[in-house]
């Protein structure tokens, strides 16, 4: 038969099933695609255009769906988005599917994420079984088509609203094999393997929520409430002994890496050596290599599988020189270690020596790479303990902790760090060190109060970033009542005296904190109540005001303080904890330093807004200048000056206000027009005239009562 005789024949017959009622779509649709494959698109989507117009006439919605889902990028050029939207909403009168189609996001998304959203929200009917990101499971109530929302009974979130678009962004139909529908269909089941097979209860959450580093595992079997908090390290501890002898799962060495599932067991032959043969990623090479490390294979490796392991390691230092210092030291570490003679151990030595590299390197590593870095370089040539002896204050404080370790005993180490102890102002690192390990310590160390004066003298220095870590350290270590006992233990009288007088002077804490330390000092020794020095606590004014504007801002910052960035902190605080001993662990000791600055400002931010009232300044009087009132000024050196004092924490440039607060406003208090009166100036205090005190203008007012962004 002639191919024109089979196109005719055909057409018939996509012709004729136009006569059928309902339109067979699908198989329509199967007829287009062999016009496709035959005749050319073109053609074929004069069939699909023709059917489209079928389908909207006769109202099929179901069918125009289909044929959009299968053609829709073919009538994009004609329609575009919009086009197919308004064809759907035609070919229905169900109300409900007009909303779903409205909160599908044509022309916002792409095309098949409308479609997506179409079929996800065409599902939630009463009784769906769903999932969503962050209430978990839970189960459709009802549909409100005119307010185009959907109301669901999550698990602890019972009768949640939420409109169709949402539901779009967070919701997913709920698998029969999820481990939060096994929950809810059989909760005996999964409470049994939480208490005997925990391991079992990972690999499921690793397969229904992904791949995920052990905090992270934590936070979600802890939020969806299959552990309690309190009991996750005895649950983990069970879990991770009998995963570590499943073969399907991967335990990465570095804890903030992800678990991972395997689809078959994880062997080290031919294919496996083949495949780390083609990486060309430096980093990949070297995890590689490290899992292989790992699980001990290294000593029986053939000699061709070395020399693959070998040659990876080569073109990683090469791919890591000059572009990556942290992951350059690692290899160089590692080839040295598996006993790798390329590249030489010198050369790559010398590179990490080199401008320092190695400091760099260290900032950017953990505590165990660090570590292996320091035993790499110093099994170097005799020089290499006073290279490094040399650069301590610059070191960061993980990278000094091992190399003095490496080098207590060594009489050059003793010497260095007694000379920058004898400095006025030691280097913040080597203060930490010496305080954490002083006791156990055969050094010739400086008497404890010189090195108490040291501490106390760190933490009244400006400083930032690793030395700004040190100082919070410390100031751990003087709130740690045990440790300030020992201390007073083994000083005496004159030295706690003198101790006493130097905190007591010092503008480091904050005046809860100082009074604290303060007290605490006076209970182990009472003889020094004699330096007790009485201070005089400045008069308040009863009532402290400041702009409904700046209130508002105010509460944001808090707002922002307790819901996103003191969670942040305990998420950190937790990753940082699974990184395993916290004794060494610097990630968690920054995270609970980071914690202890948000609780006191925490603790600051709630003081100041119980005491600091709102206002809108309406009843300011002009009479003299105070808060509430524009001034003009003129000085003596010929300048105008225009300002408006509001409250506390009132500023902003552009319109010239300031606090009342303000050294400015607290000079030109209570003053009148016409009076003189000395101001702050770039170059000291200089004489003016304040002309004027008047009512704010409209632009200040509509400041005052404007919402922060």
């Amino acid at each position: 038969m002639e191919p024109k005789d089979n196109y005719e024949q055909l057409e018939e017959r996509f012709l004729a099933l136009f006569e059928t009622a309902p339109l067979p779509t699908i198989e329509m649709l199967t007829l287009i695609r062999t016009c496709a494959a035959t005749q050319g698109e073109s053609k074929a989507d004069e069939w699909a255009d023709t059917l489209m117009q079928e389908l909207v006439e006769k109202q099929d919605f179901p069918g125009l769906l289909m044929l959009f889902k299968a053609r829709g990028e073919r009538f994009m050029p004609s329609l575009k988005p919009a086009g197919i939207r308004d064809k759907l909403k035609k070919s229905s009168k169900d109300r409900t599917v007009a909303g779903i189609i409205d909160s599908a996001a044509f022309g916002e998304t792409a095309l098949a994420e409308s479609f997506r959203r179409v079929d996800l929200l065409l599902s939630l009917t009463p009784g769906t079984l769903v999932i969503d990101s962050a209430w978990g499971f839970g189960c459709v109530k009802n549909v409100d088509s005119f307010y185009k929302r959907v109301a669901l009974d999550f698990t602890g979130k019972p009768n949640h609203s939420m409109t169709f678009a949402a539901a779009c962004e967070t919701i997913a139909l709920a698998r029969q094999d999820h481990l939060l529908t096994m929950r809810h269909k059989n909760p005996a089941q999964i409470a049994s393997m939480i208490a005997e097979r925990p391991g079992e209860l990972v690999k499921l959450a690793l397969e229904c929520f992904g791949e995920m580093n052990v905090a992270k595992l934590e936070s979600t079997l802890t939020g969806h409430a299959f552990v309690k908090p309190q009991e996750w390290k005895t649950f983990w501890d069970t879990a991770r002994k009998s995963l570590k002898n499943d073969t399907l799962v991967v335990i990465p060495a570095k804890r903030a890496e992800p678990l991972r599932l395997l689809l078959e067991k994880r062997s080290y032959t031919g294919p496996w050596f083949a495949n780390l043969a083609e990486l060309k990623d430096p980093s990949e090479i070297l995890e590689s290599v490290l899992e292989l490390e790992g699980e001990n294979r290294i000593p029986e490796l053939d000699q061709a599988s070395r020399d693959i392991v070998g040659e990876r390691l080569a073109f990683a230092v090469k791919a890591a020189h000059n572009t990556d210092a942290a992951l350059y030291a690692r290899v160089a570490a590692t080839v040295n270690r598996l006993g790798f003679k390329t590249p030489p151990a010198n050369v790559m030595r010398e590179h990490l020596w080199e401008n320092q590299r190695y400091i760099k390197a260290s900032e950017a590593m953990t505590v165990r790479d660090n570590a292996a870095m320091s035993e790499f370089l110093l099994d170097g040539d005799a020089g290499a303990a006073m290279r490094m002896l040399d650069s301590l204050p610059q070191m960061p404080f993980s990278l000094l902790n091992e190399v003095l370790n490496i080098l207590r005993d060594s009489p050059a180490a003793t010497t260095v760090c007694r000379k920058l102890l004898a400095q006025p102002k030691a280097p913040p690192t080597l203060v930490n060190w010496i305080f954490r390990n002083r006791k156990t310590l055969n050094w010739p160390l400086p008497p404890l109060s010189e090195l108490l004066g040291h501490a106390v003298l760190l933490l009244e220095s400006r400083l930032s970033g690793e030395s700004l870590r040190m100082q919070n350290n410390l100031k751990q270590l003087f709130a740690n009542a045990k440790w300030l006992e020992d201390v007073f233990a083994e000083l005496d009288t004159q030295q706690r005296q003198f101790l006493f007088e130097r905190i007591q002077a010092s503008s480091a804490w904050d005046p809860s904190t100082h009074h604290s330390l303060l007290r605490r000092m006076l209970k182990l020794d009472p003889s020094l109540t004699s330096s007790k020095k009485t201070v005089a606590i400045p008069e308040q004014d009863a009532k402290r005001w400041t702009s409904w504007h700046s209130l508002a801002e105010r509460q944001a910052q808090y707002k922002r303080l307790v819901e996103i960035e003191m969670p942040r902190n305990s998420q950190d605080i937790a990753t940082a904890r699974s990184y395993g001993d916290l004794r060494e662990n610097f990630e968690y000791q920054a995270a609970k330093d980071l914690q202890r600055q948000l609780l006191q400002k925490q603790a600051a931010m709630q003081m100041d807004m119980q005491n600091v009232q709102g206002t809108d300044f309406a009843n300011a009087s002009c009479e003299q200048a105070g808060p509430g009132t524009t001034v003009s000024i003129a000085t003596a050196e010929g300048s105008k000056l225009t300002y408006t004092i509001l409250g506390e924490w009132d500023r902003d440039e552009q319109l010239n206000i300031i606090s009342n607060k303000s050294r400015l406003a607290m000079c030109l208090n209570g003053k009148k027009p016409g009076e003189s009166v000395m101001v702050p100036s770039a170059s000291g205090e200089i004489a003016a005239t304040l002309e004027a005190v008047e009512t704010p203008g409209e632009a200040i007012r509509a400041w005052i009562m404007r919402q922060p962004d």
